[in-house]
């Protein structure tokens, strides 16, 4: 009697098990059929075919890498300023990010390494991000250009960034000479023009000598960034050895001149 139930318990739960896998079969024949042929889905189906298409794109490689279309094209920056040039690349998987100066088609950098012989050019990531900006070092004039930040897709993707390279100008007002009287006191007003960015400082030099504005008594300058830079060198007092040629040098412009002349009593210009 006992094994009479023991064979009917068994029997019992093969039918369950043969009844599962019958009923699995079936729904996923249905859900199969129904991808794609127009059958109205519940959005729980709808989002499980979606992820399910998702996965098997990943696992065919179907992702491709793409650039952030939010990313800057044009970048504008002074001479000797080091500027970053922005290159975002998502889901770029095992592929490679090179920098290449489209003027001589220079390949600058492929991945983290540099290709050239200054140390001018370098590639900037972390693995925790997705950009691969090029840093440009202390720009010159003939550094500006379209770069192509390019991807080891097949065929390959490329996207352009133009550098532009304004070098700025200064001027000191009154020149190319002015005269004063000993006792006088000398005013010199330096204007930095055609700036993107202000300066970090601005230097006065006297025949070449850069002025000290604090061992110099009665010596002061002031420089003020906006709207425009401009700076002042205000000299209390001259007398004819503060003669000489002056010259106002920004950080990020070519310098201006000016020439001084401090006249003793009685004397003519």
């Amino acid at each position: 009697m006992e094994q009479t139930w023991r064979n009917f318990i068994m029997s019992e739960k093969k039918k369950h098990f043969f009844l599962s896998v019958a009923l699995g079969t079936l729904l996923i024949f249905v859900l199969t059929n129904t991808e794609g042929a127009g059958v109205q889905q519940s959005p729980r189906t709808r989002h499980f075919h979606k992820t399910r298409s998702l996965t098997r794109n990943v696992l065919d490689g179907d992702i491709q890498p793409y650039f952030d279309s939010g990313t800057a094209t044009n970048i504008t920056t002074t001479p000797r300023k080091t500027v970053y040039l922005p290159c975002r690349v998502r889901h770029l998987g095992d592929r490679t990010v090179s920098w290449i100066r489209r003027k001589d088609l220079h390949v600058l950098t492929v991945g983290r390494y540099t290709y050239s012989s200054s140390d001018k050019f370098q590639v900037i990531h972390r693995d925790d991000r997705d950009d691969w900006m090029l840093q440009v070092k202390y720009p010159q004039r003939e550094d500006a250009g379209q770069y192509e930040c390019q991807v080891s897709t097949v065929p390959k993707k490329s996207m352009f960034v133009t550098l532009n390279v304004i070098v700025s100008k200064a001027n000191i007002l009154g020149g190319p000479a002015v005269y004063i009287n000993t006792g006088s006191s000398i005013n010199l007003t330096c204007i930095i023009q055609e700036s993107p960015v202000p300066p970090d400082y601005v230097f006065w030099y006297h025949n070449n000598q850069v002025i000290n504005y604090e061992a110099h008594k009665g010596v002061k300058v002031q420089t003020q960034k906006n709207p425009r830079t401009t700076s002042t060198l205000w000299i209390e007092k001259a007398q004819p050895d503060n003669s000489g040629n002056y010259s106002c040098s920004p950080s990020n412009a070519d310098p201006a001149e000016i020439a001084v002349h401090v006249l003793n009593d009685g004397e003519s210009t």
